[in-house]
């Protein structure tokens, strides 16, 4: 009833509804987002605000590997919430510039997005792993992918992505590849699956427990 209530029918025998959005929550079918009175997107961000941010998020296009230039991850970048665009932006332009510039994505800021825990700041570690792939560089994937790695305990908590986390960060893990060097010149792209980063998340808390009840 609250979305889409005015195509809610009672029948003799049944309730006659949209089945659209059965399919929207199974993942079957992807709402159309073009401007209109039944945009559905915009249906749900007026029933649950803060809907049409997740929906409309930079993240998807890169995980459903669209070509993005250097240029095209800032401005993904920009888009995120503020509490991130503070922590990889400047405050102001500089002279002569329209817009901010990107800080410096050092240990301090991965460490702050760790701490953030949110939705939009899984997705700059995403962007900037993507990224790392546009500019060749070794040192700010691996800050990325911490980041990555380190924010899951928090998101699993996460009300919103309680249904959906495993597949969400299996895709993320098989798009983000770690990069291992066998040699200078000799990369080796290896997968590590969020499953391991769990396990051993438990393990930091239980520890190692014997049919006794004693950790070891």
């Amino acid at each position: 009833m609250a979305l889409d209530g005015d195509r809610v029918r009672k029948r003799d025998t049944d309730v006659a509804r949209p089945r659209k959005w059965d399919a929207y929550e199974k993942g079957t079918r992807v709402p159309n987002d073009r401007p209109g009175p039944r945009n559905a997107v915009e249906q749900a961000q007026a029933r649950f605000p803060g809907t049409s941010r997740w929906f409309r998020s930079p993240l998807w296009r890169y995980l459903k590997k669209e070509p993005l230039d250097a240029m095209q991850f800032e401005e993904a970048l920009r888009t995120l919430e503020p509490p991130v665009t503070a922590l990889l932006f400047e405050a102001e332009p500089r002279e002569h510039e329209q817009v901010p510039r990107q800080r410096p994505f050092d240990d301090e800021s991965a460490r702050q997005l760790i701490a953030l825990g949110s939705f939009d700041a899984l997705v700059a570690a995403v962007l900037m792993a993507g990224l790392s792939e546009v500019i060749a560089s070794p040192d700010l994937r691996e800050r990325a992918l911490h980041v990555h790695v380190g924010i899951q305990a928090k998101l699993r908590e996460t009300p919103l992505l309680e249904g959906i986390y495993p597949e969400l960060f299996s895709l993320i893990d098989s798009r983000c590849k770690h990069w291992i060097y066998l040699a200078p010149n000799q990369r080796m792209d290896v997968v590590i699956f969020w499953q391991g980063v769990e396990a051993e998340d438990e393990q930091r808390i239980f520890g190692d427990v014997g049919e006794d009840g004693i950790d070891y």
